[in-house]
């Protein structure tokens, strides 16, 4: 089988989302049934694919996005989707707004490059896809719908762009793909399509999804980013759910009690970290508090490796990636108990309410100081390890392809 996956041009900014994109594209091709597999990017992430440019099952197109003509084509193809999408429900027939979206599909720059590939599915590894209504059916990852459980997070303009966006993600891809229940559980209930139309695939979180193989050491690491060896860490974006604000309150408590411990950040700072910045600057831990934004992942590895905890305090996550590679790293690592989480962790011993202030610095301050607190953590992770590393966790996604394969 001949598939198709799209890696999207803004992903390593995205985080998570890249790091999902690897972890599934590096699992696939281990599968016989994959003969090849046809990656659309930028020339920008295709700089990046390195470890896969040598491997006989990839083949990669780019589509320059910033040629003019095609960034022309792919801007009216999307206003004119987006128009079909926002007024159909009022238009008196569906198909002239069919006739439009299959318009917008015609001029799509993505239609030649996907069709002319010969392949059975495209999977979409994130949340929206560059084309649908195309001759080649359209799979994509669903992510979350998190602005139905935390709308305040989110304006106006936002919870419009992801209405749209969310209702041609899952009314006119051919399949969607969640990582958990819930997920899936949540587009059941606010859109109410078949539930054999979403497939829950488990990704592989047990196995590495960084490209590098090498981690930077801590001289290294001091050196370029001025940090002391003792400190939190919690590799996320700056989005509002991911509870940073909590966090530094929390890390104000801890140093008024006397306890030395920095607190270092990696991920993109959204413009929300304006907000973060601002109680930093107020509870005067700029010397102690580093948000070193998007880091190269060798250093992302020695961070890891160097932390004398991890905490994940997010108030929402579809799946935590730094929860998984604490826990495949050998780290000590606390998160919130809430979606996935606690499913992932399996012991109530090292989870806390992410609104919970008192109960945050308690588990952090036993992650640090207490020796069997940290014994049993590092227990527990080793067996969760153990337990995922069994899956064979490309036969999920193989078999959602082979749903569409007519080769």
């Amino acid at each position: 089988m001949k598939v198709g996956y799209y890696i999207h041009h803004t992903a390593i900014s995205a985080g998570g989302i890249y790091t999902y994109s690897i972890g599934i594209l590096k699992q696939i091709i281990k599968a016989d049934e994959i003969k090849e597999v046809v990656v659309i990017t930028t020339k920008e992430i295709e700089n990046r694919l390195i470890e896969f440019q040598n491997n006989t099952k990839i083949k990669i197109r780019t589509v320059d996005r910033k040629k003019l003509s095609i960034k022309l084509r792919y801007s009216i193809a999307y206003f004119i989707y987006n128009l079909a999408v926002t007024f159909n429900k009022n238009a008196s027939s569906n198909k002239f707004w069919e006739i439009i979206k299959n318009f917008s599909t015609w001029i799509n720059p993505y239609k030649k490059v996907i069709e002319s590939e010969n392949i059975a599915v495209l999977h979409v590894p994130v949340q929206y896809s560059p084309i649908y209504k195309s001759r080649i059916p359209i799979i994509i990852t669903m992510h979350d719908l998190q602005e139905y459980h935390y709308p305040e997070f989110f304006s106006t303009q936002e919870k419009r762009h992801r209405k749209i966006n969310n209702s041609k993600a899952i009314f006119d891809s051919d399949h969607i793909i969640v990582s958990f229940k819930h997920v899936k559980n949540d587009i059941l209930k606010f859109f109410g399509v078949d539930k054999d139309k979403i497939s829950v695939c488990l990704p592989p979180f047990a196995e590495s999804w960084f490209l590098s193989k090498n981690e930077t050491g801590w001289d290294e690491l001091s050196k370029k980013y001025g940090l002391k060896k003792k400190y939190l860490l919690y590799p996320a974006a700056t989005w509002k759910h991911k509870n940073h604000i909590m966090l530094i309150r929390v890390l104000k408590s801890i140093k008024n009690e006397g306890i030395e411990i920095d607190l270092v950040c990696t991920g993109n700072k959204t413009n929300y970290f304006k907000n973060i910045n601002t109680l930093i600057e107020e509870f005067n831990l700029s010397e102690v508090v580093h948000f070193l934004g998007v880091v190269p992942e060798e250093d992302l590895i020695g961070l890891y490796k160097n932390t004398s905890l991890v905490v994940v305090p997010t108030l929402y996550e579809a799946g935590s990636g730094p929860l998984y590679e604490a826990m495949r790293y050998g780290v000590p690592v606390i998160c919130s108990n809430v979606t996935s989480l606690p499913e992932t962790m399996e012991n109530n011993e090292f989870l806390f309410d992410p609104n919970d202030k008192n109960k945050i610095k308690e588990k952090i301050i036993k992650g640090l100081s207490d020796k069997e607190f940290r014994r049993r953590n590092l227990e527990n992770s080793k067996k969760r390890m153990g337990i995922l590393n069994q899956s064979n966790y490309y036969n999920s996604f193989i078999n959602v392809y082979k749903q569409f394969n007519r080769n």
